[in-house]
Parts: structure tokens; C-alpha cells; sequence
């Protein structure tokens, strides 16, 4: 591959990324796509020529910092890279499947949801060690519930059947309704508890905090400004959507900020890592509070 076909190669993943070859554009501050529609065409037209000059270092610089990637990125060759994630994936299918169980000690539940969208089974312990198996055919979202799983110190399995030849946006609303509902009944009536939980978290150029309030009135404060539109072939407008249905089923107030992020993987790990680390705090109980209920209406559930 020559550097005129490797640059093509990541302009096109670059506009797959941002959603559209003028998204890409705006993210670039041009007005128009003009620009980068003569660029593509050019890319295209030299792609067989071995000293064809590709794409100037100034205009590769801008690219890759609208997009969030390294210096340099543009240059690099990441077939092989997509080459690794397949052989790992083929790897771990030819793998004999371990045994995953979760203790049923302590404030465990588990929840089924069928509709003709999604079939979901969500088995939660709150008070876990962080142990999570997940199979719902959204690596992405996978990714994201482990954060919860580990940061909130809560074990958690979760299949899902959904209908993915349509898009991911059933499966990950329905997987928040359903953990939402797995967290309200896990929770009782909230005697003892701390009830409000917060953490700020960073990653790099990436910082998120979240606030909630297990306070029996859904409440969804959300403030995210992605820096592109896809992470790999996930649609980050359903992050909203999730939380929307865990909020809505789990009876919480909850206030997600992103403060700062180039990075859209890093503004997403960041906002699941504080989620879990503020849920953790919310459900730990109170040795002060033993016996008593966190609130001077005497009730969370109503």
C-alpha cells in the first residue's frame, strides 16, 4: 500500500467516524465539504501512483486533531490492527466456555424483559467484587457495562437477544430499562444507605463527573458534547438513550457532565467509570444510618 492508498484508506475511516464527509468538514472548521470532496477525489484519482504526495502535513495535522488522533495517525497503516481484533475474536470463539456464576449472597436479583424487540436477562449483585460477563452482540457497550461493573464493585451478567439487523438502538435502550428495573429491586426500600453518590473521573485529555440521588423521582441531567458521531461502529447518541431507560426504571436523579474531552472512546469510558464509582457510593450502606431510612419523609419508594 502507498501513501496515497493508506491516506484514502484513513480519510474514508475518518469519515465514517464523524458520520459524513461534511461532518468531517465542520469538525475541521471549513463551511463546506468542498474541500475534502477534491481532496477524496484526488486521493482516488493518484491512488495508483507511486509518488503521488498524498495529503499535505498541515491538512493531515488538522484532521487527525478534529478527530482526536495521534500525530501521525493518517500515516500508518491499520488494516493490521483491524487484522488483530478479528484473530483475537476468532481466538476467544474457539475457546470452551468458562464457568460464571454470581453469589447469590447479599442484595442479588435477577430480571427478564421479552418484547418482540429484545429478549434481556440482567443478574446484578450490589454487593460484589466486580465480576461481569456480558452477551449482547455490542462490543462497545459491553466495554462501557464492565466500567460500571468494576468501578461500583457490583457483579453483573447480562444477555441480550435484540433485533441488531435493524441497529443497536432497541438493545442498549432495553438493556438500560432492564438494569434500571434489576437496580430498583436490588435496592428494597433504601434503609441504611448512603443514597447520594459523586465521582469525577479523568482519562487522559478527558474529564466526566457524575451525581446521583437514589431518590425514587427519575431525573436525567445530561451533558455531553461528543468529538464524532461513531467509536469504531457505534452510535454514541445512544448513550442517551441508555441512561434515559436506566433512569426512568431505576427511579434515580442522575447528572452526567462531561467537563473536557478531544477523545470520544476517553469521554465515554470517563462517564461510565464515574457512573459506576458514584453508584458505588450511593448503595454502600451507612453504618450511621443503620436501621434508618435516608430520607425525613420516611420513604424513597413513593
Amino acid at each position: 500500500m502507498n501513501k496515497t492508498q493508506r491516506h484514502l484508506t484513513n480519510l474514508l475511516l475518518l469519515i465514517e467516524e464523524a458520520g459524513s464527509l461534511s461532518k468531517l468538514a465542520r469538525r475541521c472548521g471549513y463551511d463546506k465539504s468542498a474541500s475534502l470532496s477534491q481532496l477524496k477525489r484526488r486521493l482516488e484519482a493518484q491512488s495508483g501512483e507511486e509518488n503521488a504526495r498524498g495529503i499535505r502535513n498541515s491538512l493531515a495535522r488538522k484532521l487527525e486533531e478534529a478527530m482526536g488522533k495521534r500525530k501521525g495517525w493518517l500515516d500508518r497503516d491499520h488494516s493490521k490492527d483491524a487484522e488483530k481484533t478479528a484473530a483475537a475474536e476468532a481466538k476467544a470463539a474457539e475457546m470452551p466456555a468458562t464457568a460464571f456464576a454470581i453469589s447469590t449472597e447479599g442484595r442479588f436479583v435477577t430480571v427478564s424483559r421479552h418484547t418482540s424487540e429484545t429478549q434481556i436477562t440482567v443478574s446484578l449483585n450490589l454487593d460484589g467484587t466486580g465480576k461481569a460477563r456480558f452477551d449482547t452482540g455490542v462490543p462497545f457497550l459491553e466495554h462501557m457495562l464492565d466500567q460500571i461493573a468494576r468501578h461500583g464493585l457490583i457483579n453483573l451478567d447480562i444477555t441480550c437477544k435484540g433485533d441488531l439487523h435493524i441497529d443497536d438502538h432497541h438493545t442498549v435502550e432495553d438493556i438500560g430499562i432492564t438494569l434500571g428495573q434489576a437496580l430498583k429491586q436490588a435496592l428494597g426500600d433504601k434503609t441504611g444507605i448512603r443514597r447520594y453518590g459523586h465521582a469525577y473521573v479523568p482519562l487522559d485529555e478527558a474529564l466526566s463527573r457524575v451525581v446521583l440521588d437514589l431518590s425514587g423521582r427519575p431525573g436525567l441531567e445530561y451533558n455531553i458534547e461528543f468529538t464524532r458521531a461513531l467509536i469504531g461502529r457505534f452510535d454514541v447518541d445512544l448513550f442517551s438513550e441508555f441512561f434515559h431507560g436506566l433512569v426512568n426504571h431505576s427511579m434515580m436523579t442522575l447528572h452526567i457532565d462531561n467537563l473536557r474531552g478531544k477523545n470520544a472512546h476517553h469521554q465515554a469510558e470517563t462517564v461510565f467509570k464515574a457512573f459506576g464509582r458514584a453508584l458505588r457510593m450511593a448503595v454502600e450502606f451507612d453504618e450511621r444510618m443503620a436501621g434508618k431510612m435516608p430520607s425525613t419523609k420516611g420513604t424513597l419508594t413513593a
